[in-house]
């Protein structure tokens, strides 16, 4: 395959279709785009990390760019970062929860977002000019600027959540699997601030995963396990750059990484009433509680920089998406498990509550998540079939959301992969399957 360069960034196979040349190459344009002198560049623990990573740096000191080098650091903690040091912006090497061969680059502004809409197409532009001119980049190179390791590079980002929720003396028992990604040390190290005791599993930097990335609950079965055995309070799992936080009950059972967002919503409007921001594909529990504290919800396409921008636009009090992606903005503008692990843990300290009290106070949906590995042309050619056989008002903002008072049903194709996502939810278990059946009999051709 080719790389896939999307609004969420840039992946691709590793020394295939990314490699040193092509990170340095998107580097150079990008401190171009930005007329950029001062950059901030971390990574996750993928095995390529060395290559892409130094491929950065050495694209944007190309440039005369000054890199503050973060290391292995979650992903929210170099966005994070971006606006501690006010730097002119940032990139990422991560392919976040896609498999370990892949990598990609994260673009970062300097207002610590990472780019929106209207400047991933602008970038868009000046990379096709550049790959058919290259040798115009010379005109560009001032001077090689200069790396800067940052030491203890989590420290800040760490500090302002234990301040802002004034996390102390917790005294809960908490386990964590890191997955051997960027928040294997940052993670325990909060918890530790907060005053827990943390149990670790999969926290040490590797750059091969011991399990698939997605923290789902198919995948952490061993912190389920785990937190049943130690009789912990609750259990946090990640995925390999940090943005995404999966909950596992005091009981061992994984809660599900969409009620990630629900409860830090909950938490959230009950001490500051606002707007709040998701995705098309996140739980129809949001509905539930942000009518609840008597709050506006929106929903948008798929993807954090369109979350983000119409939280920008409705000045949101929180958002995020389901997939375990909680962005709080008086801390962070960007999918933060660190943060949204530090609400959780106010949320439980507050309440005296145990998590699966207060997820059970909530209803009950079973939500099914699927994919076909199809071409974004089969999908166009059968939208109109699927719209004919599930009835229900459709919303074509991002591929096509079928939505009735008993179910939703989700078809879109990938921002990352070369596939299309199928998601539904329903409170009956069999609506639910049935309806992923029929879609996915349509799209390979079974029903013509």
């Amino acid at each position: 395959m080719a790389r896939i360069f999307s609004i969420s960034g840039l992946r691709g196979i590793a020394f295939k279709d990314l490699n040193y040349s092509s990170a340095g190459f998107y580097a150079q344009v990008y401190a171009i785009f930005l007329n950029a002198k001062k950059m901030v560049v971390g990574y996750d623990t993928r095995k390529s990390f060395s290559q892409i990573g130094g491929g950065i740096i050495d694209g944007f000191n190309m440039m005369g760019c000054n890199v503050i080098d973060l290391g292995i650091v979650p992903t929210p903690t170099v966005v994070f970062m971006v606006r501690k040091l006010k730097a002119d912006g940032g990139a990422v090497a991560t392919a976040s929860h896609n498999p370990p061969e892949w990598n990609g680059i994260k673009f970062i502004s300097s207002r610590g977002e990472f780019i929106n809409v209207q400047e991933f197409r602008r970038f868009s532009v000046f990379l096709d000019f550049f790959e058919f001119n290259k040798d115009k980049i010379i005109e560009y190179r001032r001077y090689f600027g200069e790396c800067t390791e940052y030491e203890n590079p989590y420290d800040e980002h760490i500090k302002a959540i234990v301040n802002h929720f004034k996390l102390k003396n917790l005294g809960l028992k908490v386990g964590v699997d890191g997955v051997c990604g960027a928040g294997s040390v940052a993670f325990p190290t909060l918890l530790e601030m907060a005053g827990c005791k943390v149990y670790k599993i999969h926290c040490s930097f590797k750059p091969r995963f011991p399990r698939p990335p997605e923290p789902i609950p198919e995948n952490i079965t061993k912190l389920c396990a785990f937190v049943r055995k130690k009789k912990l309070d609750l259990g946090f799992a990640l995925d390999p750059d940090g943005d995404r936080l999966s909950i596992v009950d005091e009981n061992g059972n994984a809660i599900g990484e969409e009620k990630t967002l629900a409860l830090a919503t909950d938490f959230i409007l009950s001490r500051k009433k606002g707007t709040v921001v998701t995705n098309l594909s996140t739980t129809m529990l949001m509905e539930d509680i942000t009518k609840k504290y008597r709050c506006p919800l929106y929903r948008t396409k798929v993807g954090e920089v369109n979350v983000i921008s119409k939280m920008n636009e409705v000045n949101a009090v929180i958002g995020g998406e389901g997939n375990g992606g909680v962005i709080y903005p008086e801390i962070n503008r960007t999918r933060d498990a660190l943060t949204g692990a530090g609400i959780i843990l106010k949320f439980l300290q507050t309440s005296g509550k145990s998590l699966s009290e207060i997820v059970n106070s909530y209803p009950e949906y079973f939500m099914v998540k699927d994919k076909v590995d199809i071409s974004l042309k089969v999908f166009e050619e059968k939208k109109k079939l699927i719209i004919k056989n599930i009835k229900g008002s459709v919303d074509y903002t991002d591929g096509i959301r079928i939505t009735t008072k008993k179910y939703w049903l989700h078809i879109r194709p990938s921002n990352t992969e070369p596939i299309v996502r199928i998601i539904a939810e329903a409170k009956d278990r069999k609506k639910v399957t049935g309806l992923i059946a029929s879609v996915k009999e349509i799209l390979t051709n079974k029903i013509v």
